[in-house]
């Protein structure tokens, strides 16, 4: 598939990016390399057969344009930071929603080739509760291990008795 990955430049992003691309996609990034994350200029970790468009997806026609042979999207672009959040308000709104809704409207224009989209966000919207485990009492989340991950089981599990939370 051809995959475009917004904030693909980007902690997740680039993550996501190197497993599409060892999976075999051909993946664009689009990413505008805000300064606080990547300092002066493109990271040197990018994947070397993801294409890169440096871009801001609040741009309507960049967007368009990294829309084009795309099959499927994974939307990761954000400002990142939830305190500055608190203050630089119109910033993080127009990165996050505004940028989300440049792409929504875009992509309608596609919608004849999209197949897929892929909305993701980090637990920084939400925070992160504590779980109960009927043996063990309260848990507090850890990162899934890759093992359960791999075999499909989604859920929290317990890291002592490994039963589901």
């Amino acid at each position: 598939m051809n995959i475009l990955v917004t904030g693909g430049a980007g902690f997740i992003g680039s993550h996501l990016t190197d497993a599409l691309v060892e999976r075999g996609h051909r993946v664009r990034v689009l990413d505008s390399l805000v300064p606080q994350v990547h300092g002066d200029g493109a990271p040197g970790f990018l994947h070397p057969a993801a294409e890169f468009v440096h871009a801001d997806v609040c741009d309507t026609r960049m967007v368009g344009s990294a829309l084009e042979g795309i099959d499927a999207v994974f939307h990761q672009a954000a400002e990142v930071g939830v305190g500055q959040s608190m203050y630089e308000i119109q910033r993080y709104v127009r990165a996050n929603d505004l940028g989300t809704a440049v792409l929504l409207e875009k992509l309608i224009e596609h919608k004849d080739r999209i197949r897929k989209l892929i909305v993701s966000s980090s637990m920084s919207i939400y925070g992160e509760g504590a779980y109960q485990c009927a043996s063990c009492g309260e848990v507090h989340p850890q990162l899934r291990p890759a093992a359960q991950l791999l075999d499909r089981r989604w859920e929290m599990e317990c890291p002592s008795c490994r039963a589901q939370l």
